[in-house]
């Protein structure tokens, strides 16, 4: 079955609601996972649904920070929670030293940061970002301005679990990220999946123009998780309704 985006959005931010996220986050949550589904990296192959409830805690624990490099311990919860503020972080670094490194550790779901990396892309400067789970290593990287980045995946799979670290940097001088991405890639002997940003926005223009194609079985339990919120319908919710 195919739906729209609007719908995919509202769906998985109803769902994120119901499995208890805040405001903010639980929207996040909509945009990060429909993005991904849309450049046609498998948004909902990465998380689980239902959506799980939040981990807990309002803000990530900042282990180490200097003018350039800061770690954050997500502390076991989901991107949508934390990786907007990563992000961000990283690029008021970039800005100030033109050069900066974020790492957001013991993170849920860490591909989804994706789409947060794309948002501070398009303000003007160059990202990659990196990371290990069970497939292999994951890697992306944005030039500047892009929307899209260019991706690549190692299967290098080992016993990781879900619960992982990425890596990002960030930096207003090409050359420097040029030799940064050099040395994530050095295992000439293992298979290299590639996907190049103009098929990343390829796929995300014919999934806006076609509707986003999604498995029946998961797009229910994707609307079953917004149960918790759902009103019950009796005459007093009936009368608060406006008029019919």
């Amino acid at each position: 079955m195919k739906v729209s985006r609007n719908e995919m959005v509202t769906a998985l931010s109803r769902a994120y609601e119901g499995a208890g996220h805040e405001i903010g986050d639980y929207e996040d949550a909509g945009q990060l996972v429909t993005w991904l589904q849309m450049a046609g990296l498998s948004g909902f192959d990465r998380i689980s649904l239902p959506p799980r409830a939040p981990k807990g805690g309002a803000t990530p624990r900042l282990v180490f920070e200097n003018g350039d490099i800061a770690v954050l311990d997500a502390g076991g919860a989901d991107v949508c929670e934390h990786g907007s503020l990563a992000a961000y972080l990283m690029h008021s670094k970039a800005n100030k030293s033109g050069f900066a490194i974020i790492e957001l550790a013991n993170c849920r779901y860490p591909g989804l940061i994706l789409r947060s990396l794309s948002m501070v892309a398009q303000l003007g400067v160059y990202i990659s970002a990196y990371r290990k789970d069970q497939v292999g290593s994951h890697g992306a990287s944005f030039e500047s301005g892009a929307t899209f980045p260019h991706y690549w995946r190692l299967d290098n799979a080992d016993d990781r679990k879900e619960i992982s670290t990425v890596t990002i940097i960030c930096t207003n001088q090409p050359a420097l990220l040029a030799d940064a991405v050099t040395r994530q890639v050095e295992q000439p002997e293992l298979q290299r999946f590639e996907i190049s940003a103009a098929q990343l926005a390829a796929n995300y223009n014919q999934a806006l123009e076609q509707g986003i194609e999604v498995d029946p079985g998961q797009w229910d339990a994707l609307n079953a998780a917004a149960w918790p919120i759902l009103v019950r319908s009796d005459t007093q919710s009936r009368s608060g309704a406006g008029p019919m």
